[in-house]
């Protein structure tokens, strides 16, 4: 399996596994997968509670798909010459607002990936203050959704 290496990097990082046997979706799942790789080395780790309500359930609120998405990475080349001086303020702010300054930045610069859902609210916000063009962001990679 490619993933090994990074599912026992993310399981001794401290990404949150589960071991709940009669779950439904387990085999779909990023956290049951990663604690499969827990290595014999660590005596302590995070892990999901089985008795919380819903784990282990077709509704469990720890489920992790173990599908990689298209991430997206950097916003610096979204804001062009092109667009009105009102649309960056409105993105910028929206996205500062709802998630926080550090992030922006970070997701602007490409420090930090954009998951698929915040591209989509990303590209809404656009259309929200009228800018029509497609968004396209810096650069794209697959990756897992931790």
């Amino acid at each position: 399996m490619e993933d090994r290496a990074i599912f026992t990097e993310q399981a001794t990082k401290g990404y949150p596994v589960c071991y709940s046997e009669q779950c439904p979706k387990k085999e779909h799942c990023l956290r049951w997968k990663i604690g499969q790789f827990m290595p014999d080395t660590k005596s302590i780790y995070n892990c999901v509670n089985p008795h919380y309500k819903g784990v282990g359930t077709e509704e469990c609120p720890q489920y992790r798909c173990s599908k990689k998405v298209k991430m997206a990475r950097g916003m610096k080349h979204i804001f062009n010459s092109d667009m009105p001086t009102k649309v960056e303020p409105f993105v910028r702010n929206s996205i500062i607002s709802r998630y926080c300054r550090t992030y922006y930045f970070e997701y602007k610069r490409g420090a930090r990936v954009i998951p698929p859902a915040l591209q989509q609210e990303i590209r809404n916000l656009f259309v929200q203050i009228g800018w029509k063009e497609p968004i396209e962001f810096d650069s794209y990679e697959e990756d897992y959704e931790w």
